[in-house]
């Protein structure tokens, strides 16, 4: 099933380090073998290291600075910047910045997995 929706049509729900949307998940559009969400991390904000087992995720930086770190790099990331992370990799996520959010288009696929901390 094909569905067209406008991003500001999805509310933002609060999460510990920001705000997250599903924009395409099987709750808003049926979605089966992929997710994608707008995600912000507030100024100062870090998404703590943490795996998903059985999921791969993209994060595509589109505005704010932060610092993306994997089981292989640490790097600072702003618009542009493109963050992979395999399936059972550790991995966080820092907004930099104490007065501007860090926006991303977040992907990941399979759409349900669960998320352990570290």
């Amino acid at each position: 099933m094909a569905k067209i929706l406008m991003e500001d049509e999805i509310e933002f729900e609060k999460v510990a380090w920001g705000l997250t949307k599903e924009l395409v998940a099987p709750q808003t559009v049926g979605a089966k073998k992929i997710k994608v969400k707008i995600t912000e991390w507030l100024p100062g904000h870090v998404h703590k290291k943490h795996v998903h087992p059985d999921q791969e995720e993209v994060i595509f930086v589109l505005s704010g600075k932060g610092m993306a770190e994997t089981e292989e790099e640490k790097r600072e990331i702003g618009p542009g910047s493109v963050v992979f992370v395999g399936a059972g990799e550790s991995h966080t996520t820092w907004n930099l910045s104490d007065t501007e959010s860090l926006r991303a288009i977040v992907i990941k696929a399979p759409p349900e997995d669960e998320e352990v901390q570290l």
